[in-house]
Parts: structure tokens; sequence; C-alpha cells
């Protein structure tokens, strides 16, 4: 029996798998039937409402890149700031009928804010610098223009049905700007037919695309009876994709669907409802630029994305081959496997007790037989090897040993060293004497990037005022650490030359100061050893502050408003010299700060994008009431989380400051 045990029990256990193999079939075969239809119209309906989704967007998103090139081209600009000019007239047709001609319906318009007048050209009206007609202001028709022309956006997309044409009208607006300043409008127009058209066309029984709006009336269906302008029409209110559900469950799923659509704007957001009596599905996907949603309707009582009648056959057959094995193994298993192996038993046996000096038996020619000489061969160099690993492992630990103390010893030093370099930096920063001078109406936020950095700030006074300054050497860790007090010393040396009380003077002086210290070999390696400068002077007599700065700008906050005032465009010891001029600023009333930048392009948030101006002017608007002290710790706890877990990318240093009359004596 011990002959045919391993072949028996082999024989059983492809038999036992194959039984239950069909047992499980039967169980879940039904379910798998039930549910496969159901499964696969959801992943259909998620790929059909992708694939309309960017069907909408491709073209409308080569006409609005093409129409923001043709706003911004340099000769529709200089046109319109001249539309008298008949030289620029005749480059700006040739320009425009280059665009004309790329234009998907062969359209364009533009607006001149002076004039008032209206240019347009399709297919029909040929291009010409004679207007079309002048806007008005007090016509309701005209009212597109002026709304568009009073927001503050790269574009603006306007979709209307033409009753006329029985088609979907979309309108690209793209405000023209000449140095900040706006000048005209222009765009392009194209009918959303064709690919409306192509977006209906559904090949699969059950499935139903449509488009809705956001609040969501059906503006694109193949009954056109739905659609939402036919049924103001006519007086029906079953232009809502609400009117088509059976009951206030599913109303909420959709309503909720939208909302998380609209939140995911290109992912599609698929429910099931209960419409025309039956489980149903609904895709949605968000179109921003139209704020329209794409819809795909799935009836999983009609839907057929696959033949379950393969289902039977397949198994069928499933069941032959199993047997097939089952008769195919036992002769295989009998006269390749089992008698080969028994005589191999033997062997293992033997080296299976720690033994490498027991030969294996070896009696076959064919691969059972070579492993059985491989095994002889194995454990003649595992028993080899086994030696040698031992007296390397041994070796190799002494010297690992002696390695990673050597590296203990010198990570110690480096540690110890730069905590010291630490402290001599901070010994540079003036807390002591701004405390002194200006106690709770300053603050500041000094963070190095890493122990010690390439921010620091600066305080001195004199008789006739004080000078507050922040400076942002190139670098951060210790070469940006070895820059400040290259800087700190520069400074010190130009202020005893010409003083605090002409900034912009003094950072010409730093200028010079700080490339003569340089030697020429740090200049022709192209090291990077510039340096951005802030500094404001503030005379003792209360009279109105000076400001000037090299790539630091200084702000200005009262609560209701927050002043951006730029610096010069070059920093101190760039390539290139800068040219720095004096701002006076009031010195009661506003909270002043300056930062540096890495401050403002910390990255963090959603999209990881950096601080940046804006949310930082926004910051200091809402915390301007509270006392710098507490200005500080909310500046530092919004920066934390804005950066979320991001690492700190570059030093950061803000200065906020404050004076009044009842600092004049302090001074």
């Amino acid at each position: 029996m011990a002959r045919w045990g391993l072949r028996g029990k082999s024989l059983f256990a492809l038999a036992s798998s194959c039984v239950f193999a069909l047992l499980i079939i039967a169980v879940i075969g039904w379910s798998f039937i039930q549910k496969g239809q159901e499964y696969a119209a959801e992943n259909y309906a998620n790929s059909v409402t992708q694939l309309n989704y960017q069907r909408i967007l491709t073209p409308i998103s080569r006409e609005v890149a093409l129409a923001e090139r043709f706003a911004n081209a340099v000769v529709v600009r200089r046109w319109l700031s001249n539309p008298e000019d008949s030289f620029l007239a005749k480059q700006w047709r040739e320009e425009a009928q280059g665009y004309l001609d790329t234009f998907q319906n062969h359209a364009l318009f533009i607006v001149n804010d002076v004039t008032r007048h209206y240019y347009f050209a399709d297919a029909d009206t040929p291009l010409s610098t004679v207007p079309i007609y002048t806007l008005d202001e007090t016509k309701k028709a005209d009212q597109w223009y002026f709304s568009t022309a009073s927001r503050d956006a790269t574009f603006r997309i306007n979709v209307n049905y033409d009753e006329v044409l029985k088609a979907m009208k979309v309108w690209i607006n793209v405000p023209v700007r000449e140095q900040g300043d706006f000048i005209g409008l222009a765009g392009t127009g194209f009918s959303l037919g064709r690919f409306t058209t192509q977006f209906l066309e559904s090949h699969v029984q059950g499935v139903t695309p449509f488009i809705i709006n956001a609040r969501g009336g059906i503006e694109v269906h193949r009954d056109t009876a739905l659609i939402a302008y036919h049924a103001q029409q006519s007086g029906n209110k079953t232009g809502s994709i609400y009117a088509l559900l059976d009951n206030d469950v599913s109303k909420g799923l959709v309503e909720d669907a939208l909302t998380r659509a609209q939140q995911s704007e290109g992912q599609v957001v698929t429910v099931k409802v209960q419409q025309g009596g039956r489980k149903q599905l609904m895709s949605f996907v968000y179109f921003p630029l139209l704020d329209w949603f794409v819809v795909s309707n799935i009836d999983l009582a009609n839907v057929r994305l696959f033949d379950s009648g393969l289902v039977l056959p397949a198994v069928s057959v499933f069941v032959l081959l199993l047997i097939i094995l089952l008769i195919v193994f036992g002769f295989v298993v009998e006269r390749l496997l089992i008698t080969p192996i028994r005589h191999l038993q033997l062997s293992a046996r033997a080296i299976s007790s720690g033994s490498y000096n027991i030969a294996l038996t070896a009696d076959s020619n064919d691969e059972i037989g070579d492993l059985s000489k491989t095994f002889n061969k194995m454990a003649r160099q595992v028993r080899h090897h086994t030696q040698e690993l031992e007296e390397k492992v041994q070796v190799r630990t002494a010297e690992l040993k002696k390695a990673h103390e050597k590296v203990v010893e010198a990570h110690d030093k480096m540690e110890a060293s730069i905590d010291y370099a630490s402290l001599i930096q901070k010994s540079i920063l003036p807390d002591r004497q701004m405390r002194q001078f200006l106690g709770e109406d300053h603050s500041v936020i000094w963070r190095p990037r890493d122990v010690v950095g390439g921010d620091f700030y600066v305080f001195h006074t004199r008789d006739e005022g004080c000078l507050l300054g922040v400076v942002d050497c190139a670098g951060h860790g210790v070469p940006g650490a070895l820059m400040t007090m290259l800087m700190r010393a520069a400074i010190d040396y130009s202020i005893a030359r010409v003083g605090l009380t002409d900034p912009a003077a003094l950072l010409s002086v730093i200028d010079e100061t700080l490339r003569s210290m340089l030697s020429e070999e740090v200049s022709a390696n192209k090291v990077a050893t510039n340096a951005d400068v802030g500094l404001v002077y503030v005379p003792k007599d209360g009279s109105d502050m000076c400001f000037s700065g090299a790539k630091i700008a200084l702000y200005a906050s009262n609560g209701d408003a927050c002043i951006k005032y730029d610096s010069g465009r070059r920093s101190l010891g760039d390539r290139r010299r800068g040219e720095y001029e004096n701002r006076h600023l009031p010195m009661a009333g506003w909270t002043y700060y300056m930062a540096t930048d890495g401050f403002l392009d910390q990255s963090g948030g959603a999209k990881n994008f950096g601080f940046g101006n804006k949310r930082f002017e926004a910051l200091l608007k809402s915390h301007a009431s509270l006392s710098l002290k507490e200005q500080a710790a909310s500046f530092e706890n919004a920066l934390d989380q804005y950066m979320g877990n991001q690492p700190q990318r570059d030093d950061i240093t803000l200065l906020s400051f404050r004076f009044d009359a009842s600092h004049k004596s302090l001074l």
C-alpha cells in the first residue's frame, strides 16, 4: 500500500479539488450571473461617462487655448491701443486671418474698450477693420460684455441655446490687457451640435447618455421632450433630472452625487436609483468650463453588456478538462514521479539529518538523478562555505564595529560643531536690543531650515533714530550661516560709513562692500553669494519712515487694507548691480512686515503650491488688530497648518513692527 500511497493521495487531492471547484461554481454561478451585469454596467457607466466627458472637453480646451493666444498676441494689443494706425490695422488683419482659419467654426470677435466698437468675422462675414456695431451699456443685449469686463478672470465661457439654429452655442471671451490694464475683449464662438450628436450615440441597449446643468435641468437628451428649454416652452415641469426619479431617496442620492462630482472635478460618481419602477445606475462627471454634468443612465433590466449564454458551455468544458486532467495526472504521477521520488526519499532522509558526508544515491539519468548528484555537490559546498563564512563573519564583524565607532565619533563631532555654530549665529541676532527699544510692539519669526541658516535680522540705534532690517543670504545650512557672518560684517562696516538715515544709499554701500570681500575665484566659480535685504529707517522725531529693499518687499496693514511696497529687483552681490530707491511712509496707524521668500515660497495645501502673496496679505489684514506677539503665534500656526506634512524648503524670517506717538521717547 505504501507503493500507492503518494499516488493515491495525489489522485484523491486532485479529485477532491475538482469536486470542490464544481460545488463552488454551482453555488456562486447564479450569483455571478446576477451580479455580473450590474458590475459590468457600473464599469461601463464609468468608462462611457469619462469618454463622453473627454469628447466635450477636448474641443473646448483647444478653443480656449487658441482664443487666449489670439487675445494675448502683440499685434492685437497694439492695434487695440492705436485703432487709427493703418499699418497696425493691416498687421492685425493678417494676424487675425490666421486665427480665423484655425478656429473650429472659423469665427472670431474683438471689442475695443475705448471705442466700444465690436468687430466680428466668420465664414459668411469677411474680416474687416470696420466695426459691426458699437456696444451700448444701456442695452440689455450688450450686458454680456460689461459683465465680462468687470471681472478679473483669464477667460469666461457663455453657453446659450440658439432658437433659430436649434443648436447649443458656446462663446469664449478673453480679456485683452496691456501692462495690466483692460483694453478690450477677444474670442470665438462655436456650436456644440456635432459633439452632442456624437455624445448621444450609444450602441448598447439600456444605456442613455445626457447632459444636465448645475441646477439639474436637462440640456442635452435624445428625447428632446425632456430637455429643459422644451419643457419651459410647453409649460411641462419634466425638464429636470429629478423628474425622472421615482422617490425622494433617489433624488437625495442624485443630489449628493452631483455635489461629490463637483468637488472631485474630472472623477466619475455612480449611484443606484429607482427609476421607472426599476433599479438603474446613474453616473455623473462635472464639466467646470460649462458648469455642466455629463450623465450616463444604465437600465439594469435591459442592459446586455455580456452574453450569459456562454456560461453553461464554459462550465461543461471546464468539467471535461478536469476529468481528462485527473486521468493524465494519475498516469504522470505514477510513471514520472512516484517511482523516482521513492528512491530519492532515502537519500533525502540522510541529507535532512545534517550529515553532509553521506552521498545520495543517483541511479536514474533524468532530472531527479541530476538532482541527487546536485545534492551531493551542494552538501560538499555548503560544508566548505559554512566554515569560510563563519571565519569571514568574525573578521567583518570586528571591522564593522571599528568603522561604526569611527562614524559615531565623527557624527558627534559634527553635531557639536553645528550646535556651537548655531549659538554663534544666534549671538548676532539683536533680540535684546529690540526688546529694550521696541518692547511688545515688535515680533520676530526666525526658523532656519537646518540648525543654522542663511536668514538673520538687524537692529541699530543712534541719536537720530533706529534701523531695522531683514537679510536672506544665498543658501542655507552651514554655507548660508557663513554668508550671514559675512553680510553682518558688511552691514556694520557700511553703517559706519554712511549712517542709518538713507537705506537706499546704505544698500549700495553694502553691495560694494560685499563685492570687495569676495575673491575673484569665488565669482569665477559662480558660487551663489548674493543676499536679499530689506531696511527701514525710523527717525526719532516721529516723521515719516524711510524704506528701501533689495528683493525684499515691505507690507503695511491697518486691518482694512494691506499695501505692498515693492523693493529693488536685484539682490546685493548679484551679477548685475541693482538700483535702490527710498520710500517715505507714515509711522503711526500702520503695522509693517518684512519677510524672506522662505515664508512666501513654502509649499503646502491641497495642491502643494507655495504660500503666496495673496494668502500672506489676507493673513496680515485679518490679524492686524492683534498684538504683535499674538500675530506671530497665529502666523506660525497658519504656516504649519498650510505646510501639513511637507518639509520646510528654506529658512524663514518674518519681522513685524509698529510705531506710534508713545514710541517717540523710546527711540
